[in-house]
């Protein structure tokens, strides 16, 4: 199971980090609730899913080389390199 600060990640994250993400842009609930398919008149996105209380602030993506090192230089590699010839039938 993968922690971030020290809570564990779960499927249950991606809807809190969707419903957090639009109650911060200050969505009402009635339109959050159809984004997540809660019930109409439901707290459900507001007592459960809502986690603007400060944890997991640091963003775990923030480590993952997205333009440079390694994987950056392999993907270089392979478009520089024509691809080979078709053999014509």
């Amino acid at each position: 199971m993968p922690y971030i600060d020290g809570r564990k990640v779960t499927s249950h994250s991606w809807r809190a980090g969707a419903n957090t993400d639009l109650a911060e842009q200050g969505v009402p609930l009635a339109e959050r609730n159809r984004a997540g398919r809660w019930a109409d008149g439901s707290h459900t996105a507001d007592t459960v899913y809502d986690r603007r209380h400060g944890v997991g602030t640091r963003d775990p993506l923030d480590a993952v080389p997205q333009f440079g090192g390694p994987a950056h230089a392999a993907v270089a590699q392979a478009r520089a390199t024509p691809p080979p010839d078709e053999v014509a039938s």
